[in-house]
């Protein structure tokens, strides 16, 4: 059946999903998952907390208000590393009647035995906790200032750390208001989720603050810090808003708070409900967070400092764009997470997927320059080559554990969930999309929430069978192909009919099946596709159908060029055309958009890496589009070319490879040149910098040297080198490092005052070809010179570097010292991170062996995820490099 919507024409296929398919209820307290019982709910916690940085130890009470749902003999509540000094019943507080604590450890969990009637009663808990150096828990952040070494207290809770800091029902269902009070030295700015409405000296040095009353949220997204902090404030919508640095870096927060205003604006709008707190704080983290950039913690957001605060003469446009589309994702969870909260960890996604589509959907109608939505292809490239292998997972999937609920925050809650999220607004039409989501913040604002409760609001907004469609996409893994062929006459028929001749009648053949790499065992799954459609020479007439598990035949595009699928790259879907219609489709991709050129580019590697093309097919294409000026088609391009370089190491096709790589990228730089231009496209600076790393990378010999002469400039006068190119020339000129080189990054690295410098020092070091030196980087990781963020990512880095042995055995030699440097979750990625810089099969199975032998069964997860692209890699390999070397060779002639 046609059906006009908005110009697109549309082929509704009806079928009814399989009924597991649309198994999840909407929200109800009692059917959420979970480790405690659901007998009890706190509704409010009044928390008093003394923190002692000298002895790195806290003292606390919690007095916890709660509703008993039913008759209980004793209360299960959450407490981590925790010693309980008491713990006392005080619904009558001048009567107070003593409970006796038991903890478990193995549980993280407190019980208290006490035999209460259903109603509300009150606890009060006192008790000691530790302050550590990694950010879970109560952290301490050390940081240089030009008086010396200071620290800052902070705090990160999720998924599962408030059990650290105070005793609770640490799981997202169980929102509960706060008040807070916090003791802490008198110098020290003391910041929480709510503004502070009171100080007053204690003597000794400390003072005591009490913060307003949050709103019911979950114990997750409670934040303390303390520092002696600078701040630039400002205002927007009457919210109070701060950007809040550590000493000496207040210069470089101006940028964060106008993008904040501007985004706070447009989410207020958009949402149809204005951010609820009186203010929001953003706060600029130095070192501590080893293994994410920012938290959403509601009314205080954290960052790592590179996310945050941006230099105009130092930073990079790339860090320009990086800063705002962090703040814009992070803003999103004041909605999508913290005014309304996933029930379980098994709906992450509700929050991450949602925050990453709608960070990006503000960025790219903020700064329509930086061609966000069309960049976003690599990030979906990404998370459909992580879900077309056998170790992906359902966007919606089961969370037992803490263990778990770590795992979760990956590339499929993310990446995917952005991705699927950009096909249904396609679908269902940006404004209809737009109310559903106005609908579901608005009925579920300050609780909880399930992803049937959004596509009920979406159905609601649509009137269109939303649940139906979308289970498939995020209740089972991976995501389906569309096979495109031609029904009657041939492309070629059709094009050139004899001279009088009516036109030969042909139409298109659309039919799925799951798209897989390297996983022949697959489960055969369907979806409900909507598959969009049009001719290459009239690409606004767009047509769409509803593609179901039964192949459809659907009329030809209307036009005189070729019929191309996925228009604008916004599904989330494969597509393989018959061969007439591909080779067609090649011929013309100079003339596509750039989107639907992105799209023909992912889909042939994919294919490539499936096996069901050659990897010459990517070549050949790539070869084509060297003149395109598009900063996105280029970031594809050197992505894969880097991947192939990976592939070629050690093998004796390499130096012709790289040389035909830098034939391809030499007139890209000689056009763009090495300076901005004035008046240059925005995105021209961004590509500059990619292009100058992979070419120092291929051993270009002017853009090396040219990088060594920028380097020494630099060396006496730092103001030579822009921040845009710095990065790139001290990659490249540590790459062929000596010895005396690479004392002089290390000397930038120990003088740098920012993190983001540091890093750049850093990352010239680890880019180091000596083994020798390479081996001088990974001693470090082992030291008091690197921060923990640094010092979590050094191996890793250097194994990426051409050192994946070096590093591998390093971090066997010296796995227990490692681990102590990374939080308790942050070891399940720590060693696939390392593991897979290797393209040797062999390593995948010591990867799997080793974590066995070294972590608990809950953290083999991310382990075979590693195991599993190394081995993809060794088989493309093995596979492709023949055929890519016979390739190069008739182009590249190397001497003798």
């Amino acid at each position: 059946m046609l059906t006009s919507l908005r110009g697109t024409r549309a082929v509704l296929l009806a079928c009814c999903l399989p009924a597991a398919l649309l198994a999840e209820k909407p929200f109800a307290f009692t059917d959420t998952p979970g480790q405690l019982p659901k007998t009890v709910v706190p509704r409010h916690y009044t928390l008093r907390i003394a923190p002692d940085l000298t002895a790195r130890t806290t003292t606390g009470t919690a007095t916890i208000e709660l509703e008993v749902l039913q008759p209980v003999a004793e209360l299960v509540l959450n407490a981590n590393e925790l010693t309980i000094d008491s713990a006392a019943l005080t619904d009558e507080p001048a009567a107070p009647r003593a409970l006796a604590p038991r903890l478990d450890p193995a549980k993280q969990t407190l019980t208290l035995p006490a035999a209460l009637p259903a109603g509300r009663h009150t606890i009060t808990i006192t008790y000691r906790g530790k302050i550590g150096t990694q950010a879970e828990g109560f952290f301490v952040d050390k940081y240089p200032t030009p008086t010396g070494d200071k620290l800052m207290l902070g705090t990160q809770f999720e998924p599962t750390d408030a059990r650290r800091v105070f005793p609770c029902w640490d799981e997202p269902v169980y929102r509960a208001t706060y008040d807070v009070t916090l003791v802490v030295p008198e110098k020290l700015m003391a910041v929480a989720n709510m503004p502070a409405v009171s100080e007053k000296p204690l003597g000794n040095g400390l003072k005591e603050v009490v913060f307003a009353r949050t709103p019911a949220m979950a114990s997750y997204l409670v934040a303390l810090y303390a520092g002696e902090f600078e701040t630039v404030e400002g205002e927007q919508d009457g919210v109070k808003l701060r950007i809040i640095t550590t000493e000496g870096k207040r210069a470089t927060a101006a940028y964060a708070l106008e993008s904040t205003k501007r985004i706070l604006a447009y989410y207020n709008e958009y949402f149809g409900v204005r951010y609820p707190l009186p203010k929001l704080d953003q706060i600029a983290v130095p070192n501590a967070f080893a293994t994410f950039g920012a938290m959403e913690n509601w009314g205080c957001i954290t960052y790592i400092d590179p996310a945050l605060l941006f230099d105009p003469v130092n930073s990079s446009p790339e860090r320009r764009e990086r800063v705002f589309a962090v703040i814009a994702h992070e803003m999103a969870h004041q909605w999508f997470g913290d005014l309304v909260t996933m029930a379980w960890w098994d709906n992450l996604w509700l929050n991450e997927g949602f925050a990453s589509w709608m960070g990006t959907k503000a960025s790219d109608a903020l700064n329509p320059d930086w061609q966000l939505w069309v960049r976003a292809a690599e990030a979906k490239e990404g998370a459909m080559g992580l879900d077309a292998r056998k170790t992906t997972h359902p966007i919606q999937r089961p969370i037992a554990n803490e263990s778990q609920a770590n795992d979760a925050f990956d590339t499929i809650s993310y990446q995917k969930g952005q991705g699927f999220l950009k096909m249904l607004e396609a679908y269902l039409g940006p404004d209809i999309f737009r109310d559903g989501l106005r609908r579901y913040v608005d009925q579920h604002k300050y609780s909880n929430s399930t992803t049937a409760d959004l596509w009920a609001a979406l159905g609601e907004a649509s009137g269109k069978p939303v649940a139906s469609v979308a289970a498939g996409w995020t209740e089972q893994p991976g995501f389906p192909i569309v096979l495109v062929s031609t029904v009657g006459a041939s492309l070629v028929d059709a094009r050139a009919p004899a001279s009088g001749a009516p036109m030969p009648t042909r139409s298109l053949r659309l039919e799925q099946s799951r798209f897989t790499v390297n996983d022949p065992a697959a489960a055969p799954l369907t979806w409900r596709i909507p598959v969009t459609l049009a001719n290459t020479a009239n690409l606004s007439a767009v047509s769409l159908t509803l593609l179901d598990k039964d192949p459809v035949t659907v009329p030809w595009p209307a036009g005189s060029g070729t019929p191309k699928a996925n228009l604008r790259n916004t599904g989330f879907y494969r597509v393989l055309y018959d061969d007439a219609l591909g080779d067609a489709l090649r011929r013309e991709i100079t003339t596509l958009p750039v989107t639907d050129q992105l799209n023909l580019l992912g889909d042939t590697w994919a294919l490539v890496e499936a096996g069901r093309q050659p990897a010459t097919s990517w070549l050949g294409l790539a070869e084509q589009l060297r003149s395109s000026p598009s900063q996105p088609v280029w970031e594809h391009i050197l992505e894969k070319l880097a991947l192939i370089d990976r592939l070629q190491f050690d093998q004796p096709g390499r130096r012709a490879f790289q040389a035909w790589a830098c034939q391809l990228l030499s007139p890209k730089l000689a056009r763009l040149g090495w300076d901005a231009k004035p008046e240059e496209p925005a995105l021209d600076a961004t590509l500059r910098v990619k292009v100058v790393d992979a070419l120092g990378n291929y051993g270009d010999r002017a853009t090396v040297e040219e990088c060594t002469r920028r380097f020494q400039a630099y060396l006496a006068h730092p103001a030579s080198l822009p921040g845009n190119l710095r990065g790139a020339v001290l990659d490249v000129v540590g790459r062929y490092a000596t010895p005396e080189t690479y004392e002089q990054l290390h000397q930038l690295a120990r003088a740098a005052k920012t993190t983001e410098e540091k890093r750049r020092a850093y990352g010239g070091m680890q880019a180091a070809l000596d083994p020798v030196l390479a081996a001088k980087t990974l001693a470090l990781t082992l030291g008091d010179e690197m921060s923990a963020t640094e010092s979590s990512r050094n191996v890793a880095a250097v194994a990426n570097n051409e050192h994946a042995d070096l590093a591998w055995e390093f971090a066997q030699a010296h796995t227990d010292e490692l681990f102590q440097r990374t939080t308790f979750f942050g070891r399940n990625v720590f060693l696939p991170g390392i593991a897979r810089a290797s393209t040797n099969a062999a390593r995948a199975t010591e990867l799997e062996d080793y974590v066995r032998q070294k972590l608990p069964v809950d953290a083999f997860a991310e382990a075979a995820k590693g195991a599993d692209l190394i081995r993809l890699r060794a088989v493309v390999k093995k596979r492709e490099l023949p055929a890519i070397d016979a390739w190069i060779k008739e182009r590249v002639k190397l001497p003798e």
